[in-house]
């Protein structure tokens, strides 16, 4: 048995962070003793060690609670999956690596790149197994998968480039520019019409729980953070305002 302390020196984590995953019901301790202390067994260490593994991989913690507890959860199958995430992160890191370095050598005048080159590593599908998992049963995903294949590459790039541009006046660089401001809220009903377009029937309050997910999932939240601070919240209570005003025509 491991106390909470010996627990979290072995995981190089905190005692705090072990009670919070207690509370939220993804890491509970084997046993209570009679002064209230917390001690886990190797069970308990095994699950960490899946709990971090999970976040390794930007798994958010609700999921991973939702996995561990499944009745048909495996876990050398799961540690084999593990394991294939992580040698493909590491190809893509070490790919990532070398674009760096040549981008460097190129600006030094050392090296030529082709425009190609610039974008090596970098990878849109990286993601697309997660989003079927969450995802995938939904209407939205099947029609957004359907309209998406029917695309030829240079449509698809002009529409990531037209979601870039409607992203940006949403967030909005002017620093005193506020969620209601009417230019801002155009931005938003551009985006909604854009979704509808070219991706999913969206209705306001489905448009709503993505504006809530900018905020809650980091890799979503920096493409607005990169705008400006705090983008992704600025960015979600625009998205609120305009579906309470929305709501009836929805």
């Amino acid at each position: 048995m491991y106390t909470i302390k010996e627990l979290a020196d072995l995981a190089g984590v905190t005692t705090r962070t072990l009670r919070y995953y207690d509370q939220q019901g993804i890491l509970p301790p084997a046993e209570i003793g009679l002064n209230g202390y917390r001690f886990y067994d190797h069970s308990s260490l095994l699950r960490l060690q899946q709990v971090l593994f999970f976040r390794e991989l930007d798994v958010p913690l609700k999921e991973i609670r939702i996995i561990l507890d499944r009745p048909d959860f495996q876990l050398v199958p799961t540690l084999q999956s593990h394991q294939e995430a992580i040698q493909e992160k590491a190809r893509r890191y070490q790919e990532l690596l070398g674009t760096i370095q040549k981008t460097i050598s190129s600006l030094q005048g050392e090296e030529n790149m082709t425009e190609k080159d610039y974008f090596a590593g970098f990878d849109e599908t990286q993601y697309e197994e997660e989003t079927r998992e969450l995802w995938g049963r939904t209407s939205q995903y099947q029609e957004s998968q359907r309209k998406w294949t029917s695309y030829s590459q240079d449509q698809k790039d002009e529409i990531k480039k037209e979601g870039e541009r409607i992203t940006a006046r949403m967030v909005s660089e002017t620093p005193d520019t506020r969620p209601d401001d009417p230019d801002v809220q155009r931005a938003v009903g551009d985006y909604y019409a854009y979704l509808n377009q070219y991706f999913y029937t969206c209705e306001v309050e489905f448009l709503r729980s993505l504006a809530d997910m900018w905020v809650q999932d980091s890799r979503f939240k920096v493409n607005f953070e990169r705008i400006r601070e705090d983008g992704a919240a600025f960015v979600r209570d625009a998205v609120h305002l305009y579906c309470d005003s929305h709501r009836e025509n929805s």
